[in-house]
């Protein structure tokens, strides 16, 4: 794709995203139906498209590392940030250790990566999303339940989120289909291709009705530091193996943009769940997502270079 086909693409990924926000601002669109849209999204469109992607998934060996790399460097960045924040409240440090690791693949990503790199680009970036998510569902809620101290860690409503994640579900039994050699009917095919389709532009108008530019003053400084910390360590990871990794050019670039995707929605919940500082999560959370679109058009640039 070229510099110019991006431009575009990202003007118009922007105007859906305003167009979200704008709706919420206005009240035509309310909190209530866009828990709606997610849970359309969550539950039906993402799952048709991952089931899509991996239907016709090549196999190649060089895939089977980006699960292992997902779940890896978000690892690192979990302990990185826990070690960083040592000298901080128990509070505070479970809250970055739960929140930081962990990327937005599903609203953020995936749209993206489809409209620019087209689908070998959103194979490598579900590949990733694999490991990325054991990662959510499992290292942040075991460590946002140790550090909040009252709230032991519940191993069975651990194992119920994970199971109930429809997208990671979809994903190792498309998978699954894949490697068996075996082949969905036609039918099911064409279904999810169609339904697939609405993913981009419903999770991108959700994307904007979760922004918010209002951010608490007096956790500037702390916030800045956590995003700081995101940022850098995760660009880092990706960057030194978009240079080291000896794939092809597209397959590195998947890994430098899965260094500086935003922080995942779900450590919203968790926040509530552990009773976090909600305000201050939210506040990670909206400014990562403003962060990630500036870095992402940049890495999608740059890609355009070879």
């Amino acid at each position: 794709m070229q510099t110019s086909d991006v431009n575009q693409q990202f003007l118009l990924s922007i105007c859906i995203i305003l167009l979200g926000y704008i709706a919420k601002r206005t009240r035509y669109l309310t909190e209530k139906e866009g828990e709606s849209i997610a849970q359309l999204i969550f539950n039906i469109t993402l799952p048709a498209l991952v089931i899509n992607v991996f239907s016709h998934l090549p196999l190649q060996p060089q895939l089977a590392l980006l699960p292992v790399l997902g779940f890896t460097l978000n690892g690192i960045l979990c302990l990185c940030v826990l070690f960083i924040f040592r000298k901080h409240d128990r509070n505070v440090r479970g809250m970055m250790g739960m929140a930081l690791a962990g990327a937005n693949m599903g609203l953020f990503a995936y749209p993206l990566v489809e409209a620019i790199w087209g689908a070998k680009g959103l194979t490598y970036i579900a590949m990733y999303d694999l490991g990325n998510s054991y990662v959510v569902f499992l290292v942040c809620y075991v460590v946002g339940a140790y550090f909040s101290g009252e709230h032991p860690i519940n191993w069975k409503q651990l194992l119920h989120s994970v199971v109930r994640s429809v997208p990671l579900m979809s994903s190792l039994f498309a998978l699954s289909i894949n490697l068996l050699g075996w082949k969905l009917p036609d039918l099911v095919l064409q279904t999810t291709q169609v339904i697939s389709k609405a993913n981009m532009p419903l999770s991108l108008l959700l994307l904007g009705m979760y922004l918010n530019f209002s951010f608490p003053a007096d956790q500037r400084k702390i916030l800045l530091k956590a995003l700081g910390c995101r940022y850098l360590i995760g660009g880092t990871l990706g960057g030194l193996l978009c240079w080291l990794l000896p794939y092809d050019s597209l397959f590195r670039h998947s890994l430098l943009l899965a260094g500086i995707l935003p922080l995942p929605t779900m450590v919203l919940t968790y926040a509530v769940i552990f009773g976090y500082d909600r305000r201050m999560t939210g506040a990670m959370l909206n400014a990562s997502v403003i962060i990630s679109t500036a870095l992402s058009w940049v890495v999608f640039h740059f890609s355009t270079l070879g």
